[in-house]
């Protein structure tokens, strides 16, 4: 089994944020902390903000643009209106970064039920160190939160203007489940967080805007691996199983929908059955291809994986071995004193190549 043990090492440093930006988040998530509470408005109403989204659970993969944060008012109940509690957010932070929509240098873009402020400590939306921050309001809904429904038509009904949630019990959950002992390991260190950053990275080179998105492909990869039908001893076997079993929980969703891994009903807004479909087949496929790169020479398993893992900003997420080319081959004396380059295609038709020779939660 070739499992290409240091090309993967750097695979999972490549799809990992910087220290450098997570402390950005931090330091952004600490700006609006004390701006939204230094209003008096606010305060009354109880604000108290936290970190939500992949950046709370650690699985967020490079280059982490989008940060989410939860600003709960502890004294506002699922009783009280929306718009109001939006509102009064929205003029806090308009006033201090500014209306994209109004102001070439405004910061603040209105969503269905958040804010987004744009963060760049050069300036440039490009580069990247950018990144913006998705501020939801949310109000208490007995132990639980209710953040506001994202069809703004629904406010005015009582029943149905807020949704249920708890993004803080699922990253307690997360936490648990990378730290249980007896959950896979790769060199002593559990392997769950890292897995999961380099499947989210998979499914944004093989499914970009489609949909599952990037959450409910975690959510689907956190039940396996709950359920321990993952299992492994290096980056290669554990992201293989991953990819497999996240595609027959795809396959189910199309029928059943996944489950919110707090409330057991539904995840919002449903995906369409022939959105699984298509997603449960582009994992299929995947996992297929991993299993054969499982059985592959060197080389050629090196270029499946590759293939598999696509780039990012900082190019291609798994490194090529030493002595490999671009198309899955050794390079032999011949190509490396011809002066072509280990990332090139394989000039030479005389060197013989290599042979190379799988929702809801279930009950």
């Amino acid at each position: 089994m070739e499992d290409l043990v240091s090309e993967f090492a750097q695979a999972v440093r490549n799809v990992r944020i910087r220290d450098e930006k997570l402390d950005q988040a931090k330091q952004a998530h600490t700006e609006i902390r004390e701006l939204l509470e230094a209003d008096a408005e606010l305060r009354d109403c109880g604000i108290d903000t936290i970190l939500i989204g992949s950046y709370a659970r650690l699985t967020a993969r490079y280059p982490g643009k989008d940060v989410d944060i939860f600003l709960r008012f502890t004294e506002r109940s699922v009783r009280h209106a929306p718009e109001k509690i939006y509102n009064a957010v929205e003029r806090v932070l308009v006033a201090t970064y500014g209306l994209k929509e109004e102001d070439a240098h405004g910061r603040v873009t209105r969503q269905p039920r958040s804010l987004k402020i744009d963060f760049a400590t050069s300036g440039d939306p490009t580069g990247e160190d950018f990144f913006s921050i998705d501020a939801v309001p949310a109000v208490r809904w007995h132990e639980h939160w209710g953040i506001p429904n994202r069809d703004r038509n629904e406010w005015d009904k009582e029943e149905r203007r807020w949704i249920k949630t708890n993004p803080i019990k699922f990253a307690e959950d997360t936490n648990g489940l990378a730290t249980a002992t007896w959950s896979p390991t790769v060199a002593g260190a559990n392997a769950y967080r890292p897995v999961a950053r380099l499947l989210r990275q998979v499914r944004h080179v093989h499914l970009g805007d489609q949909r599952p998105g990037g959450l409910f492909t975690e959510v689907a990869a956190y039940y396996a691996w709950k359920d321990q039908l993952v299992v492994g001893t290096s980056w290669a076997e554990l992201l293989a199983a991953t990819l497999e079993q996240v595609a027959g929980r795809f396959s189910e969703c199309a029928e059943s929908g996944l489950l919110d891994p707090v409330f057991g009903t539904p995840m919002t807004p449903a995906v369409e059955p022939r959105q699984w479909m298509i997603a449960a087949d582009v994992f299929n496929g995947l996992a297929e291809r991993a299993r054969q790169a499982l059985d592959a020479e060197r080389c050629m398993a090196a270029k499946i994986w590759r293939d598999i893992l696509g780039t990012n900003d900082r190019g291609q997420v798994l490194p090529l071995p030493g002595g490999c080319d671009a198309n899955g081959f050794p390079i032999s004396a011949i190509t490396a004193v011809s002066g072509v380059g280990s990332n090139e295609p394989r000039g030479f038709a005389g060197s013989a190549p290599l042979t190379h020779s799988r929702c809801r939660r279930s009950k």
